[in-house]
């Protein structure tokens, strides 16, 4: 009777799998996480699209113009191309995946997967519809992915959207990018005590990750460093009071950088000190919104005046009106043979969590 017992502890799961539906054991199967590193795409098309045409020319043009500014060449994304015909089960798995489509190529294995993907009715709009060129699915192979189908009813419609919709992909992939980075950045949690030194001492707010530490502190400044033994990330944060009139210009950044880098930083070459480069790559200013106020944002290189060192900074002056003051906020790596566009990506999620105090 015991054997009878356990024989059928074994025979009942096997007859109740047997008598289910193909949708039920799908629904069965463990959905996987997906996988991949930030700023890395699976770009998926068939291969007259991407070697045979200016739509794969435009492309790489597009997703791998370079990211500003580093010393070295690095792409704004990592491309990986991958035929349609080949796009397999583990590579569905990849945590941001766009897939190229021509849709009057019925035949080819990437016209299939977007019939699959969106049914003949959405299909059918794509045709009527010249505004209707992108669908977005989340979660669709595995947990925590973005899918992008990006079509067009022939080709030459498709080049045409490429060349018109890029920057919107480009924001898609960012966009859930940036989500990991803030979990990446902020992995082990936020330093209370410096936010509240920082908070004290220049009546402002920012979010400072677990590993950051103060190297120096002042009346006016307050510079954060955080070692490692691939990378140097550091944090800058300068009051400047009673500002003259047009500070919010690249000249007046660049000196105003300068004067400061001069006083705060240097290695231990005697009589070293840190100073833009702009000789050897251009310094790339711009005016963005910044904490619903405009600021001045300046991109570049920096180097070590009588030393070997340099990197990449990014820097800010924020007006501060209700103190009469404007803000510097620089940030800048040292990362010899290292990638420098990753570290410098957290700086910016670190810098998105800036605030100034109001006035009550």
């Amino acid at each position: 009777m015991r054997i009878f017992y356990f024989l059928s502890l074994l025979v009942l799961p096997l007859f109740f799998l047997s008598s289910c539906s193909q949708d039920q054991l799908k629904r069965l199967e463990v959905t996987p996480t997906a996988y991949g590193s930030v700023d890395q795409m699976y770009f998926v098309c068939d291969e007259y699209l991407w070697d045979k045409s200016p739509i794969g020319d435009s492309v790489r043009q597009y997703f791998e113009a370079l990211y500003p500014i580093t010393p070295q060449p690095e792409p704004i994304l990592d491309l990986r191309h991958v035929e349609s015909r080949e796009f397999n089960k583990v590579l569905k798995t990849h945590r941001s995946i766009v897939i190229l489509v021509d849709l009057s190529e019925e035949d080819e294995a990437g016209t299939a997967l977007v019939r699959q993907a969106l049914g003949d009715k959405k299909v059918q709009k794509a045709f009527s519809d010249p505004t209707y060129r992108i669908a977005v699915q989340r979660d669709r192979w595995a947990k925590d992915q973005t899918v992008i189908f990006w079509f067009a009813p022939d080709r030459q419609s498709l080049f045409e959207t490429v060349c018109r919709d890029y920057q919107k992909v480009i924001n898609i992939i960012n966009e859930k990018d940036t989500e990991k980075l803030v979990k990446q950045v902020y992995f082990s949690g936020q330093s209370e005590e410096i936010e509240a030194d920082i908070t004290k001492g220049l009546d402002l707010s920012l979010s400072v990750p677990k590993g950051y530490k103060i190297a120096h502190q002042d009346s006016v400044a307050c510079w954060l460093r955080r070692e490692t033994n691939k990378v140097s990330s550091n944090i800058f944060i300068y009051s400047i009071e009673n500002p003259v009139a047009n500070t919010l210009s690249p000249d007046s950044l660049k000196a105003i950088r300068n004067r400061l880098t001069k006083d705060y930083f240097s290695s231990w070459q005697e009589g070293s000190y840190m100073q833009i480069d702009d000789v050897n790559l251009p310094t790339y200013y711009e005016k963005i919104d910044f904490g619903q106020r405009q600021a001045l944002q300046a991109r570049g290189i920096w180097f070590m005046a009588n030393d070997f060192m340099g990197g990449p900074f990014v820097t800010y002056l924020i007006p501060d009106p209700d103190k009469n003051r404007i803000i510097l906020l620089d940030g800048f790596i040292h990362a010899p043979g290292q990638k420098k566009r990753p570290e410098m990506r957290k700086l910016d999620v670190i810098f998105s969590t800036f605030a100034l105090k109001t006035k009550e």
